[in-house]
């Protein structure tokens, strides 16, 4: 089979082939693993046959804390609003593209790139947009070909069509093949440990016998055998039996294993504190920082990537995309503790404070039945009035008044 470049035929009008059609995906492969393969796996990479590595990194998904942390990236991207904006305002007739199912795998595949190191999406318009991602087993990055098979040496160009993404550098393994041997480490180290608790975690029974009794040791091995799993010995009533060591237990294993969990949520996180108990909230607050310093440059590269190839594949096809562009929204992460706390030290230090509604939209709490209604303010003119209205003389009042005011004061 020649290679050759879909998407052209002899007349100049493109036309697509469809990837899905013509590809021969094969089943995973579970086989036990080791460092040696992830080794071999990586030097075939090196030479443009990703098979190897890509199998064993999808099965080393499986790992819970792996498939978490990473699932953790793709939640910081695929969580975030986006909006397609041109001149400052938001194109309204994109909003329905960006809210479809098949946007938001695009963006998963985005990132899943930094992850594999190379993506290939297929993009199909008709009748309405959808996506394909070439599975990556199927790239040979040294020839920059699509193989149908795995098996074949030639296969379908994957750059310079109008129907492809081509994402992610040819060369870049990705994060997922550096945490690799960790995983390795864990899955391997976590089978030692269920052998030691088989071994160590139950107590040994001593089955003792009388040695005059022709028929007891038999007898005591059958009763050994019938009562299921556990470590058993069966000797003489006579005999003696001593542990080689007193001082076995199983905080070796658990301490290896956790700090191998540390090692992939830092190889992929870059740090641990956000998903595990932190020892202080200060670190905890700085680990968090560190995040999303990722989560940010993730965004960036979601956004860069969306703008120069995504943007101008959807103008040649009648989107309304012309002179614009996608953009994240950044969302404020402020602790609500904190802003609670901004506000209110707002109100001390100003006259005008801050309004109520920050309050009841922020914190999202229910307004009172009661309101207050508005005092009016009285003018420098209308207080003077109501003085003068209030002060009366002693001259224009009547004698019986002035009688009274003058008795109004004395003992009864």
């Amino acid at each position: 089979m020649k290679t050759t470049e879909i998407g052209f035929l002899a007349s100049k009008k493109p036309k697509q082939i469809k990837i899905s059609n013509v590809l021969v995906v094969q089943p995973p492969r579970r086989d036990s693993t080791d460092v040696v393969k992830w080794r071999n796996a990586i030097k075939a990479a090196d030479r443009g046959r990703r098979f190897a590595l890509v199998n064993l990194l999808e099965d080393l998904l499986l790992d819970p804390v792996l498939e978490d942390a990473v699932n953790r990236r793709i939640r910081k991207i695929t969580n975030n609003d986006i909006t397609f904006q041109s001149d400052g305002e938001e194109i309204e007739e994109m909003a329905d593209f960006i809210d479809s199912l098949e946007f938001e795998k695009l963006l998963r595949e985005i990132v899943l790139t930094k992850a594999f190191g190379k993506s290939v999406i297929e993009l199909n318009f008709d009748p309405s947009f959808s996506i394909f991602s070439v599975p990556r087993q199927n790239l040979d990055t040294l020839k920059k070909i699509i193989l149908p098979d795995i098996s074949l040496q030639d296969g379908i160009l994957y750059e310079n069509d109008p129907f492809l993404l081509n994402l992610g550098d040819d060369k870049d393994l990705g994060f997922l093949t550096r945490v690799a041997p960790y995983v390795i480490f864990k899955r391997n180290g976590g089978a030692d440990y269920a052998q030691f608790c088989e071994l160590w975690g139950i107590p040994i029974l001593a089955g003792m016998y009388d040695p005059e009794d022709e028929t007891g040791r038999t007898e005591m091995e059958e009763a050994m055998r019938k009562r299921g799993a556990g470590g058993s010995v069966v000797m003489s009533k006579n005999g003696d039996l001593k542990p080689l060591s007193t001082n076995v237990n199983g905080a070796v294993h658990t301490e290896f294993l956790e700090w191998l969990d540390s090692q992939i949520l830092i190889g992929v996180l870059g740090q641990t504190m956000t998903t595990k108990d932190g020892s202080s909230l200060s670190q905890s607050q700085v680990h968090e920082r560190t995040e999303e310093d990722i989560a940010k440059a993730d965004r960036i590269y979601v956004q860069r990537i969306l703008n120069t190839f995504l943007v101008p594949m959807l103008e040649k096809r009648g989107f309304p995309v012309k002179n614009g562009f996608f953009k994240f929204i950044e969302q404020d992460n402020t602790p609500l503790k904190e802003k609670l706390n901004i506000a209110l030290a707002v109100n001390k230090i100003t006259e005008d404070g801050v309004d109520d509604d920050y309050f009841y939209n922020t914190f999202g709490l229910p307004r009172g039945k009661k309101s207050k209604e508005p005092e009016e303010e009285n003018t420098e003119e209308e207080e003077e009035k109501k003085k003068k209205e209030k002060k009366v003389t002693a001259e224009e009042l009547s004698f019986f008044n002035r009688l009274k005011d003058f008795f109004s004061g004395a003992p009864r």
